[in-house]
């Protein structure tokens, strides 16, 4: 039986270096002229995507994956913009994630955690072109909540299966829904 993550939303969401010298005067020849080669177009349009930007089945897969680092961050700082810029607004385990870190950050709170960590993750098939349902194991790392009062709520962590729907629209993924896997 499928639950979605409104109950483990609570439990979830929780260089350049200088060079110095001792000579202020460097040595130096004298310059010769160069060609100055400046970046077309074409050569900034060639900028490699990220695995999670293709629309392809590792893509999907790829950006469950960078979804999963994206709420993992967020728990840790309740900073929710990222995770919403790449969560449908039709996801209501999405709402109910945020809501929670709203209303644990929003009055003061805490999560300490190591967030959640993928053991194994694919396809599953049989969905239409635009759509990819993701399985995913992993591993809840243990957290605790903490309230503005300095009041502790501990949980565990543990394995954890859930399905992720995603969708390529325009030219993204984007979470659709994230179901818990009984």
């Amino acid at each position: 039986m499928r639950r979605h993550l409104a109950y483990a939303a609570g439990a979830a969401v929780l260089a350049l270096a200088g060079c110095g010298g001792d000579d202020p005067t460097p040595q130096v020849a004298d310059p010769t002229p160069t060609a100055t080669v400046s970046a077309s177009p074409s050569a900034s349009a060639a900028v490699e995507k990220e695995a999670w930007e293709k629309k392809t089945d590792d893509g999907a897969v790829a950006f469950v994956e960078h979804w999963l680092e994206v709420f993992n961050e967020m728990q840790v700082t309740g900073e929710r913009s990222d995770l919403r810029a790449i969560s449908s607004g039709e996801c209501q385990s999405c709402a109910n994630i945020f809501e929670k870190s709203k209303e644990i950050y929003g009055a003061g709170g805490s999560i300490q955690t190591k967030g959640w960590s993928v053991d194994q993750i694919g396809i599953s098939p049989g969905l239409e072109d635009d759509e990819r349902q993701v399985a995913v194991r992993v591993r809840q790392a243990p957290q605790t909540v903490m309230s503005a009062d300095g009041e502790k709520t501990k949980f565990p962590g543990g394995p954890l299966t859930v399905t992720a729907t995603v969708a390529w629209s325009g030219n993204e993924w984007t979470m659709q829904e994230l179901a818990l896997q009984s």
